[in-house]
């Protein structure tokens, strides 16, 4: 994906779905790593007096490729063997990855980053909640 307005718009929306459920004081950057194929990986750091900067990284050729980039313990191994497709979500420590494997507009449009919150938010199925 190397759309960087829809890219930007839908970091956007995202933080205009997550801001209700966040203190006043907490802020998201966002670092963006665009595939050359199809999708992007957007790493969001959440933290107390975070300014809300955006970065864009670099392209690589896939998005698994730009995996091997980000420090994550969710995938190890070969990650060239990796194919992404949709929206899959990562969250460790203080960090939420979206890992988007298409290019296809609906999965950036604010409909989509309104539904990554909700997945964010709600409690996985089967966890008893």
């Amino acid at each position: 994906m190397n759309n960087k307005k829809l890219i930007q718009q839908y970091i956007n929306n995202f933080r205009r779905h997550l801001a209700p459920h966040l203190r006043p004081s907490i802020g998201l950057t966002c670092k963006v790593f665009p595939a050359q194929e199809s999708g992007a990986i957007l790493e969001f750091s959440i933290g107390s007096e975070i300014s809300n900067t955006d970065e864009f990284l670099p392209s690589t050729q896939t998005v698994s490729g730009a995996l091997s980039g980000i420090s994550q313990r969710a995938f190890g191994g070969n990650l060239g063997g990796f194919r992404f497709g949709g929206t899959n979500v990562v969250m460790e420590d203080n960090r939420i990855i979206l890992i988007k494997g298409e290019d296809d507009p609906k999965y950036w449009s604010d409909k989509a980053a309104s539904a990554d919150v909700t997945r964010i938010l709600s409690p996985r199925s089967g966890d008893g909640k």
